[in-house]
């Protein structure tokens, strides 16, 4: 079975958060938060950090760790972390790129989009228990307290 820990960061300005969206073979587009694989040895606010700058460009440090779900369908399990990052102030987003991609190869990130909570409803954000959470959590700023989200349906 693969087994994974994926960290996801809720970046938010003025009302708005930064999405990525990535295209890959053989798949339709999706829209995400920004994160990725929680690595051997790594923490998940470092990783949070880690994927933040890579797809984004942001200098971002972990505040609080905002909701934990779960994917469990055939041959996988993936514990899906999501952490509310703060930004530096001045620093900038730019689409960034995801080092996984071969050199030469087609990228899968393309898109970066600060998007307000109308366009976040009608945005096709992966995976769908977290967007549902998302769009509840708004009017408070998605401020950090931690929840689990089931989501583990076989």
């Amino acid at each position: 079975m693969d087994f994974g820990v994926r960290v996801a960061a809720v970046v938010e300005r003025e009302g708005r958060l930064l999405l990525v969206r990535h295209q890959k073979p053989g798949r339709d587009p999706y829209w995400v938060l920004p994160g990725g694989r929680l690595e051997p040895g790594e923490t998940i606010p470092e990783c949070a950090e880690r994927e933040v700058a890579e797809e984004t460009g942001l200098n971002a440090h972990f505040s609080g760790l905002l909701y934990v779900g779960e994917f469990l369908r055939e041959g996988r399990h993936t514990v899906d972390v999501t952490a509310r990052m703060a930004v530096d102030e001045g620093s900038e987003a730019a689409l960034g790129s995801d080092p996984e991609v071969a050199p030469g190869a087609e990228p899968t990130l393309r898109e970066l989009r600060w998007v307000g909570v109308e366009e976040l409803e009608e945005i096709g954000l992966l995976p769908a228990p977290l967007k549902e959470r998302l769009l509840k959590d708004a009017p408070g700023g998605w401020a950090a307290d931690e929840v689990y989200l089931e989501g583990g349906h076989r």
